[in-house]
């Protein structure tokens, strides 16, 4: 089995039309001008935002393209730690320069990604990862690799990244190279979500929503 196997194979379990393991809420309070949350769940309110914004940021000039940016990584996203410089880059560099940087801001930039190109750039943050390395633990995937693990302010997050590496390092796994693993991991889920007949963004956010339930299901008898 192939880590996109066990993608496909989890998305198949979950994906409904409803898609009401999504739980997270739009704030409406900071919605950016010109946006509209349509009735309906989180998944239909989120799905719906990240449209629009992308509609408006690929006619919008370099100034409301940073403001969108900033908007979606700050207010959305709840990354409040980046300076104007790294936004006006999240916001106007190119895709391979973003990618280039590895790790390093992903789940900032991968955000901004995200909004430009919502069917082609998948955000990759704290849960996404941990989600990648359970999938791994769970189902029998051939040559496993660690994905990187990212800081979390969430605690459970936390201590399943240092069982996760734990596990990693006892059972001889590679490591996903840093300046490669991002274009692996969207090229992975792009294909499942292909083979689901599912948006990309669907996919991410599922992989978002289950990581908890992930890590509780490959260490069945530890306590977080």
């Amino acid at each position: 089995m192939t880590l996109e196997d066990a993608i496909v194979a989890h998305g198949r379990a979950n994906l409904t039309v409803t898609n009401d393991w999504y739980h997270w809420l739009v704030n409406p309070s900071f919605l950016p001008r010109g946006t509209v949350l349509p009735m309906g769940s989180p998944y239909v309110q989120n799905v719906a935002l990240k449209l629009q914004l992308s509609d408006m940021y690929s006619t919008a000039d370099d100034g409301l393209r940073q403001e969108i940016t900033r908007y979606y990584i700050a207010k959305w996203g709840g990354i409040r730690k980046n300076t104007e410089e790294n936004i006006r880059s999240y916001a106007l560099d190119t895709p391979t320069a973003l990618i280039a940087r590895g790790s390093k801001g992903i789940a900032s930039w991968s955000k901004a990604l995200s909004i430009r190109y919502p069917n082609e750039y998948a955000i990759y943050d704290a849960r996404v990862a941990l989600s990648l390395n359970c999938l791994q633990i769970i189902n029998p995937v051939n040559t496993p690799i660690v994905f990187p693990l990212l800081l979390s302010q969430n605690k459970l997050v936390t201590s399943g990244n240092r069982r996760i590496l734990q596990y990693a390092l006892a059972h001889g796994w590679a490591f996903a190279q840093e300046g490669e693993f991002y274009r692996q991991y969207n090229s992975i889920i792009f294909s499942a979500s292909q083979l689901l007949g599912a948006n990309l963004y669907t996919l991410e956010m599922l992989l978002f929503a289950k990581a908890l339930e992930l890590l509780h299901e490959a260490f069945p008898d530890e306590e977080f």
